[in-house]
């Protein structure tokens, strides 16, 4: 199937990014934000080669990146970038890490680029359009069993993320010993949507850590969730992503929490 234009430039800014991103691979200056995550100038030049390439293509349309924030132009069109998503892990040279751009559309997540450069892995989807990785065509896994499952997650780094995560951890470890934290959640939602995984779940999410991943999942015929079973939209405080399957077990596990 064509790629829409929105796509292929979308394509573009990720490898592009990508490129940055390898070119300060293992000598990459570090500092700490605010909330003591971390950011490096490899984080600030990829998003800015992003940025730069969708406000050419595509003016009229907003723009929200993890690093600059949000450029508003009163567009129902708003595109969410995470440049580096994984930053602990690029910074000690572990390869799970990625650059993740997606197209929102009066808050929905319509288009999603996952890009890891270390592995030359590009995930990409539209709505409507199915998911594919390097061109070819993505499908969740048939796995019905949780005790089966690799599920996955990620959290806050507040008081409150911390504790709810502790006793998320407590819940599904118990039921699948297969409960794991890789550290860049765009990348793992990838990894749910290519089978390689079944599941992956977010407390007190960000939303350039998953719009782009969002869409994948959703193509490759998997469920997102909040917590409580709603879908997701960019206003979900957390997200629930699985391949269908073990979805209502999970559900069952995080309710209250």
């Amino acid at each position: 199937m064509k790629m829409s234009r929105e796509m292929e430039v979308a394509v573009s800014a990720a490898r592009e990014a990508g490129r940055v991103l390898m070119s300060h691979y293992g000598n990459a200056k570090i500092e700490r934000k605010a909330d003591r995550s971390l950011v490096t100038q490899a984080d600030i030049e990829a998003e800015e080669a992003i940025r730069s390439l969708l406000g050419r293509e595509f003016p009229g349309h907003s723009f929200l990146g993890e690093e600059s924030g949000l450029e508003e132009r009163g567009s129902d069109f708003v595109w969410v970038v995470d440049p580096l998503d994984g930053t602990t892990n690029y910074t000690i040279r572990n390869p799970f890490f990625c650059t993740a751009i997606a197209l929102t559309y009066r808050g929905e997540p319509v288009l999603g680029v996952v890009y890891n450069p270390h592995q030359d892995e590009l995930f990409r989807a539209e709505k409507g359009r199915g998911a594919y990785l390097n061109g070819q065509k993505l499908e969740v896994s048939p796995k019905e069993e949780l005790g089966d499952s690799v599920v996955t997650f990620c959290h806050s780094r507040t008081r409150e993320g911390v504790e709810r995560i502790g006793g998320i951890f407590a819940a599904v470890k118990t039921a699948t010993n297969k409960f794991r934290q890789l550290g860049a959640s765009n990348l793992e939602l990838c990894y749910v949507a290519s089978g390689r995984t079944q599941g992956h779940m977010v407390p007190d999410v960000n939303t350039w850590d998953v719009a782009a991943g969002v869409v994948v999942v959703r193509e490759a015929g998997g469920e997102v969730t909040d917590f409580r079973g709603r879908p997701y939209t960019l206003a979900s405080r957390d997200i629930l992503a699985t391949n269908g399957r073990i979805h209502g077990r999970l559900l069952e596990l995080l309710s209250g929490r």
